[in-house]
């Protein structure tokens, strides 16, 4: 009694999750737009990021600025590594639609995939450990042309004493990839795997 009780409980289970990652998966690559990038500096240190936003609203061209409610990203995330790949800090400046970084400057043509514009995303509360990759465009933008630098872009960050330092330079773009689609359904696949594994874990006779 048990044991069929067990079974008809991952039955349930896993055809729930199916329909579930069925129903997500659908919605995500309806809609949901999702691209990686990144960005080395000419010492070696560099950047990897994501964001996603919402195909149907948003404009050939994204332009976000400043901390309040995003118009059209969804989620920013940004890593910052050292010239060996050590993580230095990773931080999320954008979350479900709502900035927190004041001084957000991100542009993104979506026809071409390409960043473009003032750039400027990390995290800057003047606390120690804060990081963030900016342009020239970006300083200029925000009011800050005294400071632009020879090269394009800066990869800064704050030392013990709540100091900018600058950690690398370069005139080396930020690259964009956009995540296939592909891979979403290989995490639905996975769900399908578990459920066939569990499903002649209990009922040896279960065969596809």
């Amino acid at each position: 009694m048990t044991h069929s009780f067990t079974k008809t409980a991952i039955s349930i289970a896993t055809t729930t999750a199916l329909g579930l990652a069925i129903a997500i998966t659908t919605n995500n690559l309806a809609h949901a737009a999702e691209f990686n990038f990144n960005w080395k500096g000419d010492t070696g240190y560099s950047v990897k990021g994501s964001f996603n936003y919402d195909t149907t609203t948003a404009p050939s061209v994204i332009s976000e600025t400043g901390s309040k409610p995003t118009k059209y990203l969804q989620s920013l995330s940004i890593s910052f590594f050292d010239p060996l790949s050590n993580l230095i800090n990773s931080f999320t400046p954008v979350v479900s639609g709502s900035s927190n970084y004041s001084y957000l400057r991100f542009n993104f043509d979506s026809a071409k995939e390409k960043i473009l514009g003032p750039f400027d995303v990390g995290k800057d509360d003047m606390l120690p450990g804060d990081t963030w990759l900016n342009n020239n465009l970006a300083l200029i933008d925000e009011g800050f042309s005294n400071q632009v630098l020879p090269k394009e872009f800066h990869l800064i960050n704050r030392n013990a004493a709540r100091a900018e330092q600058i950690l690398d330079l370069s005139n080396n773009s930020v690259q964009v990839s956009k995540v296939p689609e592909g891979s979403i359904i290989i995490g639905l696949l996975a769900v399908c795997s578990l459920g066939f594994n569990l499903k002649q874990k209990f009922n040896p006779k279960f065969k596809i």
